[in-house]
């Protein structure tokens, strides 16, 4: 069947005489079907302009041609530009550039054909058969994906302004959207994949392997991890699946916080979780099985756990659909001699709200010797021992600079406090309990079944005075009769714990006289009771607090 469509389209000269044709021709839909398109276009070039296109020409028939393309066939001409080409791994790579930016564009060239070989040998293909660099804005801030085939480098004018460094990643990083969002295509944002954390994730990420192929610096994928946690630090919302309504509060620089660095942090993070062998099997597969059709990032969730053999949930649940952070910290590091050499003890805590994951440690010694620990997700303290000839001198959480991980935890804000006081568990939450209890006393908290919870989890820890203190601001609110005669039981309690006996008996004189006749409440993780056989059995004898006070 041939479909013929008639129609016409406008374009305007811009004052530097670019011409640009990216929106051009009709769109057919294939109601949702994933599929890319093919093209064939036959092209009149205005006399003295050069023109760059998605499609590679064919010098035989005359048409620009290209067997796939994802986003847009598009044309973009100029009058003020000189090109320079050449073929990489049976690529057509062109750069188009201004006489100033002649120098940066030639090192993007010769960049841009370094960087497809290296990923064709990698990936097995290139998926097209053309690549044009175009400038862009006269400073350097990165680059975009016009369309197919064809990509923007900002600022080659200021080639000094920036170093080397730079315009060789910002290549590679323009190639990578070639394959993550043009090869495969966005499930998650059908129309646009540059709005997809995943696609985005995935193509920083290939531009990482180049660059460690290369053993250059990272620099550029930390500054990535840097955005991410500086939305942190400002208490954005970051959740990278989030329903609209939740979009809608996004208001920040949602494409460099969230989908680019939060993006990356997450794809690098599952690198680090699975190991290189297992993620480079599940990143090709993705390749593989989604070449020229839409992935969203429960499919990379898929094949994550078919490689590993292993359940995600915990981490796309964590590192996708919450707020959540990475924050571990070496809490103590000390090298002592012994015998011939020396021993050291290192330290790691996992800290705050922290998502529980596998940390690599790397303890270096003055001599340059070096070893390494690993710490597993399941750990709430992993003490490692080293013994080496040379004494210590730099430990290194996450070494390959793969995590996005906070140096401190986020302070609690005082709106968080409801949810995250009934979040805590009675047994084990005294650590976060205490925090929670200092944020509580600037907050004015008003709500007797906050300072309830917070007075029964900061005991446990052994903080006797302030949970007291928690159990007396109950008495200054209008709490119901049972809570108020519990606060008056725990002031009994608590001070029999601290062995003030004379004033522990006196509360439980005062408790007894407004007790219930029913049973009470169990409180059976300290061993007691808020009732009145509890009571008359304290006014006979105290409770053995060590059994349950945890220092």
């Amino acid at each position: 069947m041939v479909l013929e469509v008639l129609y016409s389209q406008g374009f305007q000269i811009q004052n530097n005489g670019d011409i640009s044709l990216q929106v051009w021709y009709p769109k057919l839909w294939w109601d949702g079907l994933p599929t890319r398109d093919s093209f064939r276009v036959k092209f009149d070039e205005p006399e003295d302009y050069v023109t760059a296109s998605s499609g590679r020409l064919n010098l035989k028939t005359g048409y620009y041609e290209s067997p796939g393309v994802t986003t847009r066939f598009a044309f973009w001409l100029s009058n003020n530009v000189q090109a320079e080409e050449r073929e990489s791994a049976g690529v057509q790579i062109r750069v188009l550039y201004t006489e100033n930016g002649k120098e940066c564009a030639l090192l993007c060239l010769e960049t841009a054909a370094d960087v497809i070989e290296f990923f064709k040998d990698f990936y097995g293909v290139f998926p097209l058969d053309s690549l044009t660099i175009i400038p862009g804005a006269t400073r350097p801030m990165g680059g975009y994906p016009y369309a197919s085939g064809l990509v923007v480098i900002h600022g080659q004018e200021a080639f000094a302004d920036a170093p080397e460094l730079h315009w060789k990643w910002i290549t590679a990083h323009e190639i990578g959207h070639q394959y993550w969002g043009e090869y495969i295509m966005s499930d998650d944002n059908p129309e646009n994949y540059t709005n997809s954390w995943l696609m985005i994730g995935m193509g920083i990420l290939s531009d990482r392997m180049w660059v460690e192929s290369r053993g250059l610096e990272d620099d550029k994928h930390n500054n990535f991890f840097n955005r991410f946690l500086e939305g942190l630090k400002s208490y954005y919302d970051i959740t990278a699946d989030a329903p609209e309504s939740l979009k809608s509060q996004q208001e920040y620089d949602r494409n460099n916080v969230l989908i680019h660095g939060k993006g990356y942090s997450i794809v690098s993070a599952l690198r680090s979780v699975l190991g290189e062998k297992i993620f480079q099997r599940a990143y090709m597969r993705c390749i593989e099985e989604f070449a020229g059709k839409r992935m969203g990032y429960r499919d990379l969730w898929r094949l994550a756990e078919e490689e590993s053999g292993e359940s995600l949930d915990w981490f796309f649940e964590q590192w996708v659909r919450s707020t959540k952070y990475l924050c571990y910290q070496i809490t103590e590091a000390d090298s002592r001699p012994e015998d011939n050499g020396f021993i050291t003890e290192i330290t790691v805590e996992p800290c705050g709200e922290t998502i529980f994951m596998p940390v690599d440690l790397k303890v270096i010694f003055k001599d340059g010797s070096y070893q390494t620990a690993h710490i597993d997700r399941f750990s709430n303290l992993s003490k490692f021992v080293f013994r080496s000839s040379s004494e210590l001198e730099d430990a290194k959480l996450d070494p390959l600079h793969r995590l996005a991980m906070l140096e401190k935890p986020l302070h609690i804000l005082p709106k968080e406090l409801p949810l995250k006081v009934r979040k805590l568990p009675y047994n084990g939450g005294w650590k976060e309990g205490f925090e929670l209890y200092k944020l509580a006393l600037d907050s004015d908290v008003q709500d007797y079944n906050i300072w309830f919870k917070l007075g029964m989890v900061v005991f446990e820890g052994g903080y006797l005075d302030e949970s007291f203190t928690c159990f007396e601001r109950i008495m200054d609110l209008n709490a119901p009769a049972d809570y108020i005669f519990m606060a008056r039981t725990w002031f009994g309690n608590i001070r029999d714990a601290q062995g003030k006996r004379d004033e522990a008996l006196k509360f439980y004189q005062i408790a007894l006289e407004a007790a219930p006749g029913d049973d009470g409440w169990r409180h059976d993780q300290f061993g007691i009771q808020s009732s009145r056989e509890w009571i008359e059995s304290r006014l006979k004898s105290s409770f053995d607090w060590n059994t349950v006070i945890k220092k």
